[in-house]
């Protein structure tokens, strides 16, 4: 077992979980904040602060420094207002106690939103675009209902000539 691991509570988010993420950050959503009753590891329960998120990722308890980023970076100290906000939680090398320590920090910057899965053709594999006006979620819904797949726009142009040429064979 990671020595630097042990002692650590594995049900909260800590530095060790974004070793191995490309620049040990990670951009998150915010589903909620709210103070919790915590086991502080000497069979006592501490009151802490504790964000939850969208993704299926631990919770992370929230000090001071990183409410303070939070607060700036959202302006807004109102947890209901901070719903759906994204944040970048990344590693940060602190000084503490005489010593250097790996600690999680909200980065000052808010991340990109993050961008939905591309939307296959089931026909032809390609990724859906927009066309004949409608997004891509326009698209495959109404290609769905008129031909009975989620297609791209090629594909349903050859499905709407496939169409029109058994309806003049009959």
């Amino acid at each position: 077992m990671d020595i630097m691991r042990m002692g650590s509570n594995p049900n909260f988010l800590g530095s060790w979980d974004l070793d191995e993420l490309p620049g040990h950050k990670i951009a998150l959503t915010i589903r909620e904040i709210r103070d919790e009753r915590i086991p502080n590891g000497q069979g006592k329960e501490e009151v802490e602060t504790v964000c939850h998120f969208v993704e299926d990722v631990k919770p992370m308890i929230l000090n001071v420094t990183n409410k303070k980023t939070l607060v700036k970076l959202h302006k807004t100290k109102d947890t209901e207002k901070l719903r759906g906000k994204r944040i970048l939680v990344q590693i940060k090398q602190v000084k503490a106690f005489g010593d250097i320590y790996d600690a999680l920090r909200i980065a000052p910057t808010i991340p990109a939103e993050a961008k939905a899965p591309a939307i296959k053709c089931t026909k032809c594999g390609k990724p859906v675009e927009a066309a004949f006006g409608m997004t891509p979620e326009q698209l495959v819904k109404y290609t769905a209902q008129k031909y009975g797949a989620e297609i791209c726009a090629d594909c349903a142009k050859k499905e709407a000539e496939n169409k029109k040429g058994e309806d003049s064979n009959e």
